[in-house]
């Protein structure tokens, strides 16, 4: 008896560790960004952009978590961070599994599933708080995760932007499926209604393939304002895959 004891003990021990040793390279790895060049070649090509419709804002940290909760999101752990604007930013992580649709739930089609988010993934989402213009690169945001279950994990997986993140995910899985094209029209542009709630703000997310189990996340990077560059430390949480 002892010594399964000691074998439980031991495995606890591995996974603290793996799970320790996944927070802390990725806020090394947001701390890492934080140092490199803001791009300014990317925030002047943005300021001479003359079709720029105003970002609406994410007004505090419930504001971000009600965005997430009306996406089907749970929440993280609130995170903050560091600006090139001498400003302290705050956004809120969070992540949903598969099967799922954010904005619609599961998404069938003539009785096929073409869920933006399937069985084995999750989808990571994060809203930062504050006016944020959403166009130009979107690829600043990145999720590291650890699969308690499996052992398994990845480090850097990128988000963009949730609205094209779910409806690019969902066209994929509707054109590999043998559904008519006539019959998908109608789901598509419905989803496109229910994504409307999804501000012009920085709004991010991304699909991981993490297999079944109990997956933990650390969601964490950069997202621009302006000439302004906002560096986000890991917003954690877990989420059971399916």
């Amino acid at each position: 008896m002892s010594n399964v004891a000691e074998k439980g003990k031991g495995r606890l021990s591995s996974v603290a560790g793996q799970a320790t040793s996944l927070v802390t390279r990725a806020a090394g790895a947001a701390t890492q960004a934080a140092s490199l060049p803001a791009g300014k070649a990317i925030d002047a090509a943005r300021s001479l952009n003359p079709v720029q419709s105003a970002p609406t804002p994410v007004d505090g940290v419930g504001a971000a978590n009600k965005l997430l909760r009306q996406l089907g999101i749970s929440a993280f752990t609130p995170s903050l961070g560091l600006s090139t604007d001498l400003t302290l930013p705050v956004g809120v992580g969070g992540a949903v599994a598969g099967p799922y649709t954010p904005g619609i739930g599961n998404l069938n089609i003539a009785g096929i599933s073409v869920n933006a988010v399937r069985r084995g993934e999750i989808l990571c989402g994060f809203v930062p708080v504050g006016v944020f213009a959403d166009f130009g690169d979107k690829s600043g945001l990145h999720v590291a995760w650890f699969n308690l279950n499996t052992l398994q994990g990845g480090l850097d997986a990128p988000l963009g932007g949730m609205i094209d993140t779910v409806l690019d995910a969902v066209k994929s899985h509707i054109k590999a499926a043998p559904i008519p094209a006539a019959t998908y029209n109608t789901p598509i542009n419905t989803l496109k209604r229910a994504l409307s709630i999804v501000p012009s703000n920085g709004v991010r997310g991304g699909v991981v393939q993490t297999g079944p189990g109990l997956v933990l996340c650390a969601v964490y990077g950069t997202v621009k304002r302006g000439n302004a560059t906002y560096f986000f430390f890991p917003s954690i949480g877990i989420t059971e895959a399916r």
